[in-house]
Parts: structure tokens; C-alpha cells; sequence
């Protein structure tokens, strides 16, 4: 049963104002909604809808060997909601063909799995609700924020009901092995994993625009032959940004054409289906488990966690962060919980990233020191909200106390 298993992930983050020290305290306002609007119809107009619109013709023009995944985070869901509820319909009515399956992932694309695993259940939980509240699916499958997976993960993963996981088919990790096979986890061997093709991925996802690269220009029937060549082709999973079709390459660049002729040239050429994890899981058995004592994910050449918690000013905002989550959830305030979890949002710890500084990698003028001190900022506002609470609490307890010794 030779498959591959196209993902795309979906998510926008919440933009934050400048937040100044004089600011905490006072103001508990820290959203830029202007251009959290503006940014959500802007990939909404160049990639979901043109996106969205080319990927249902593929489901109805093959209805027997088209299917593939989704993984949408809470907040995109979110913001759709808000301000382009007509994007939101456009993946209901994907979803509702019975062929695009929806992955589990944390509800605010947060990091939590590497430092709480009691919120990385909280934000799992959360988003099976949303997935079944908005599209009426339940989940089986899970892809984690950036696809950060390690074997401790997988064991959460397994308690939680999970039938298997995508992350990274990083080379240090797999070593001889092909990522195109099922494998499992050391651990909860019920668990199994599908490894994301790196080569392959990565032609399309960053290479497909590089006119220095040898492959270029990257045509459909081009890139199926390659995958004829492959021995090692039971099932190629290729999972990217979905912005890479029409927002990181616009139409010019060719993407649209490329993803509307793969599916064609694939099934001219080969015996390939397209399906979705699911699918797979149900179909195929796991070919033996793989140890992953340290995180992994699909990011950077190192394929670890450094572009996140590289540096002092990640690990000192990624710590603070979790050092008030007990007092957070005490506290019983909605608001204040919300606003924590989007704090935790892995964009915010990647503009602290100062490994392309000097290339300006981030696209902006913004320095990663001036993220630190907002985001910390912020950080502080949220403190104070947090023990103001646990006052009016003690003070109601007081008061009531009072009143029973009063009255006897």
C-alpha cells in the first residue's frame, strides 16, 4: 500500500502593541487588533482561500486517491472566527467531504510539552473541543507545535488516546532508516509515528523558488519521478506550512500549478494514493520502534529545540512563564488564563531568536532584545492581575468569616 501523506499546518498568531514599562499595571490591553485583522485577511486573500479553493478541486476530481491532513491551531481558528469567518466555512466545507482529516495539536501553538505536561493536556483537550465544536470531528492524530516530539511526548500522547503522531524525520534520529515506513514508540508501542520526508518536504517548502538550487524549477512530473526512484516508498509523508502555497511563494512562483498537477502526474505514473495519517495507522503496521530520548523538530538544520529555547532570554521568558501556572489557574479568571496561554505562543519566543540577527531573518526592524522587554513587560502586568485576584479572594474569605463569627 504505497501512500503519501500530505500535511499542512494552519496557524496565526495573536500581534502584540509596543508594551511600555509605565504601561503595567495600568493598561491590560496588549493586542495590536489592527493588524491582527489586517494580517489575517492578507494570507486569507493570497493563500486559504486560493489555497482552499484549488484543494476541493482535487478532492472532486479524485475521488478514490485525494485525501489529506490538517493541522489548525486554536488561535487561527480564532482569529478566522473574527475576521474571516468565510476562510473558516472554506476549511468546513474541505472537512466536510470526509477526506481532509484534522490533527490534534496545542490549542495556543505553545511549547508546553517540554515543561508542563499537565497545561500540554490542557491545550490538547482544548483544541479536540474547538476541532469538534467548529468541524464536528473528533481527533486521532497529533502533530505538535512545530512538530517538537520526543519519547516522554509520546507517552503522554498514548494516555491521552492518540493513535499516532507526525513529527520530524531527522536524520540523526532515524540514521539508516527510512522516514517512509510506520514506526512507534520504545515506550507505549501502541503509539505509532509517521516521520515527515525532510528531502522531499524541504524541495517543495523551501527550495521550490531557489533558482540555484539543481532541481529547480521543480515540476510535478519531475518531482513524482523522484519518488519513483525511491525504493524506500511504502508511505512519504511531505508536511509543510500551508502559506507556502500563495503566501511565502506567491502564484507567479508556479506553487499553484505544482499542487494542482502532483496529484495527476502521481497516479499516471505510479500505484500512489494519497491518504490521510488515519488511514494510514488503520492500513499499515508499525515496522519497529524508534528511540527518541531527545526533543526533535522541523526546524533549522540542527532539527532541535534551539530557535525557540536557544538563547539566555528564551530560557529566562520560557521559565517565568511556567513559574505562574499554578497561581494562573487558581486564580479562576478566563481572561488572565487566555491571556497567559497566548503569551506562550512559540512566535513569541522565535522573535527572540538572535541566531539571523545580522540578516535581519525575522523581516523586521524589531530586536529580539525589544521583544524580551515587552514580552516580559506584559509578563508582569499579567503578574500583578494574578495577585490582585488571590487578594479579593483572601478579602472574601475574610469577609465571610466575619460574618459567621458575628452571627454566631
Amino acid at each position: 500500500m504505497n501512500s503519501i501523506c500530505l500535511n499542512f499546518r494552519v496557524h496565526l498568531p495573536y500581534y502584540y502593541k509596543k508594551y511600555h514599562f509605565f504601561d503595567i499595571g495600568v493598561n491590560h490591553d496588549y493586542y495590536d487588533t489592527l493588524r491582527c485583522e489586517s494580517e489575517v485577511k492578507r494570507v486569507s486573500e493570497r493563500c486559504y482561500l486560493p489555497a482552499n479553493k484549488l484543494m476541493m478541486t482535487l478532492l472532486e476530481r479524485y475521488p478514490e486517491r485525494f485525501s489529506f491532513s490538517l493541522a489548525i491551531s486554536g488561535t487561527a481558528v480564532e482569529l478566522l472566527e473574527s475576521y474571516a469567518p468565510e476562510v473558516l466555512e472554506s476549511f468546513k466545507e474541505l472537512v466536510s467531504t470526509g477526506r481532509v482529516e484534522l490533527l490534534a495539536t496545542p490549542y495556543h501553538h505553545s511549547l508546553a510539552s517540554l515543561k508542563s505536561s499537565d497545561e500540554f493536556k490542557c491545550q490538547i483537550n482544548l483544541h479536540r473541543e474547538k476541532m469538534k465544536e467548529v468541524f464536528g470531528l473528533n481527533t486521532t492524530t497529533f502533530a505538535n507545535t512545530e512538530m517538537v516530539y520526543a519519547d516522554y511526548i509520546g507517552v503522554i500522547l498514548s494516555e491521552l488516546g492518540f493513535k499516532g503522531v507526525l513529527t520530524e524525520g531527522a536524520k540523526h534520529v532515524l540514521g539508516w532508516r527510512s522516514p517512509n515506513y510506520v514506526y512507534s514508540n520504545p515506550i507505549a508501542q501502541n503509539l505509532k509515528i509517521l516521520f515527515r520526508n525532510q528531502s522531499l518536504s524541504d524541495d517543495i517548502a523551501l527550495r521550490f523558488t531557489n533558482s540555484y538550487w539543481t532541481g529547480y524549477p521543480l515540476t510535478a512530473e519531475k518531482f513524482a519521478d523522484w519518488i519513483i526512484r525511491d525504493p524506500n516508498h511504502r508511505s512519504i509523508t511531505l508536511a509543510m506550512d500551508y502559506r507556502v502555497i500563495g503566501d511565502y511563494m506567491d502564484r507567479s512562483s508556479g506553487i499553484f500549478n505544482f499542487f494542482e498537477y502532483f496529484p495527476e502526474k502521481i497516479q499516471k505514473y505510479t500505484d500512489f494514493h494519497f491518504r490521510t495519517p488515519n488511514m494510514i495507522f488503520s492500513k499499515m503496521d508499525s515496522v519497529s520502534p524508534v528511540y527518541i530520548p531527545h526533543e526533535i523538530s522541523w526546524f533549522s538544520a540542527e532539527r532541535d529545540i534551539t530557535a525557540w529555547i536557544g538563547n539566555d532570554l528564551q530560557k529566562d521568558f520560557f521559565k517565568k512563564l511556567f513559574s505562574v501556572e499554578e497561581a494562573i489557574k487558581k486564580s479562576g479568571d478566563n481572561r488572565l488564563i487566555t491571556d497567559w496561554r497566548r503569551l506562550q505562543t512559540v512566535d513569541n519566543l522565535y522573535n527572540m531568536n538572535m541566531r539571523w540577527l545580522n540578516e535581519n531573518y525575522l523581516g523586521t526592524s524589531v530586536s529580539p532584545y525589544d521583544v524580551f522587554v515587552d514580552n516580559m513587560n506584559i509578563f508582569a502586568d499579567i503578574e500583578i492581575r494574578m495577585q490582585q485576584h488571590k487578594f479579593l479572594k483572601m478579602a472574601a474569605k475574610r469577609r465571610r468569616q466575619s460574618k459567621e463569627i458575628a452571627w454566631g
